[in-house]
């Protein structure tokens, strides 16, 4: 096999480091762009909030009937992430490579003191509470606690815990949350066309022939002529528009979920500024990446 020629290896490489600068200028400016989406999007209260995007900022909470825990540690918490890699060689090299893995899609609460939203978790970027690190022998871990805490724990746990690394974030429970996403209203019933309903109800009514003859056969032939028809339809009305006065609509319930038009879904640990702070961050380092892939690729152009 011929050797690479070197203008055609700078190619390669200028190549290489123009796709590198344009994926770093395009995360940068997202993430840049998402610090500004946190800085002007308003904190609402749930109780008043309007449908559409918005920010909430309260507690976790853990719906007492669904109890949440992470998978590996067993710690009660509202949402976990976890994964498990596991130390592979290959000639001189090792890498971890991830054989398990996985993301909590079991909805929690965020309470502000005002009121209580549901929260979908599905396709949100979370920064979490509490995250651990450990190690072990086992693709499962059999320790579901770890061991080692901060870094010198960590390097412990790596010299004597084997060749698995386990890795698990968690929200935890009545903990400060700040989540942003779209608002809306699930599920719920909503209210019939009127005529529609003293209909189903006349029809209903038309199964106890013995009652309806009753009530409304006024000259008692046993049949019931338009006239008497008519009275029964009114009478049909009446039940309707009492029922709907007695009984309110069920307004469903009120959920945080990702929104469908692509703007950013967070779940928080922190409160607005500081994670406003972090993605403007992101977007700063990933712009000076992007100056240091381009200067690179010009320098190699140059001797081209």
């Amino acid at each position: 096999m011929a050797a690479i020629q070197p203008p055609l290896l700078h190619w390669l490489i200028a190549g290489a480091l123009a796709a590198g600068a344009a994926a770093a200028l395009r995360y940068g400016f997202r993430a840049w762009r998402e610090g500004r989406l946190i800085e002007d999007t308003p904190t609402s209260r749930i109780r008043s909030a309007a449908q559409g995007y918005v920010e909430f900022s309260g507690r976790s909470r853990v719906p007492p009937d669904a109890p949440i825990k992470g998978p590996l540690t067993g710690i009660p918490c509202a949402w976990w992430r976890y994964q498990v890699e596991e130390l592979r060689s290959s000639g001189r090299a090792r890498r971890w490579v991830r054989i398990n893995g996985g993301a909590s899609e079991a909805p929690f609460l965020v309470d502000d003191g005002t009121g209580q939203c549901l929260v979908d978790p599905r396709g949100a970027q979370v920064f979490p509470h509490t995250s651990d690190v450990w190690y072990g022998p086992d693709p499962w871990p059999e320790v579901r606690i770890p061991a080692g805490t901060g870094i010198f724990g960590r390097v412990v746990d790596a010299l004597l815990g084997g060749g698995y690394r386990y890795t698990e974030h968690r929200l935890s429970p009545d903990a400060p949350l700040l989540a942003i996403g779209e608002f809306r209203m699930q599920g719920g019933s909503f209210a019939q066309d009127p005529e529609q309903q003293a209909a189903a109800l006349l029809h209903d009514w038309k199964n106890d022939q013995a009652t309806l003859l009753a009530r409304f056969d006024a000259n008692h032939d046993g049949v019931l002529s338009a006239a008497e028809w008519d009275l029964a339809r009114a009478a049909a009305r009446r039940r309707v528009q009492a029922d709907g006065i007695s009984k309110p609509i069920d307004p469903g319930v009120q959920v945080l979920a990702e929104p469908g038009d692509g703007r950013a879904f967070l779940l928080a640990a922190a409160d607005g500024e500081s994670l406003a702070w972090k993605f403007k961050v992101r977007g700063l380092a990933g712009v000076a990446a992007f100056i240091a892939a381009a200067a690179a690729c010009a320098w190699v152009l140059s001797g081209v």
